[in-house]
């Protein structure tokens, strides 16, 4: 193999490390999620409210199917994009020019509010 030189790029670790605080902001907004989708599973298993209950049916039935017609990569993939897409309307105030019929955050999804 001639003609090919090993190209070296220096990385600088200092480069990739994050403070203290967005490590625990992250850790946060990871546990707040984690904590608001076990808060709605265990309302929907309970069965308390039916309305919830069917929601979360019907996502995981159409989640199902999905996994049988598109393949998982694709799925991540797309849902890579969207959450991409969130984040975007997020950091641009996109949302405060909704109409305000649309649903928009997490009192939309039929979740308990968190009161601490």
């Amino acid at each position: 193999m001639q003609g090919i030189t090993e190209i070296r790029v220096p990385v600088d670790p200092l480069e990739w490390q994050i403070s203290q605080e967005m490590a625990n902001s992250i850790v946060a907004s990871l546990a707040n999620t984690i904590g608001a989708a076990e808060s709605v599973l265990r309302v929907a298993a309970t069965g308390h409210d039916k309305k919830l209950f069917f929601k979360v049916v019907f996502t995981l039935y159409f989640l199902a199917a999905l996994g049988r017609v598109v393949s998982g990569a694709a799925v991540a993939y797309a849902a890579l994009c969207i959450f991409c897409l969130y984040m975007f309307a997020q950091s641009t105030d996109l949302f405060d020019q909704l109409p305000s019929w649309v649903p928009v955050g997490r009192d939309s999804l039929g979740g308990a509010q968190d009161t601490t």
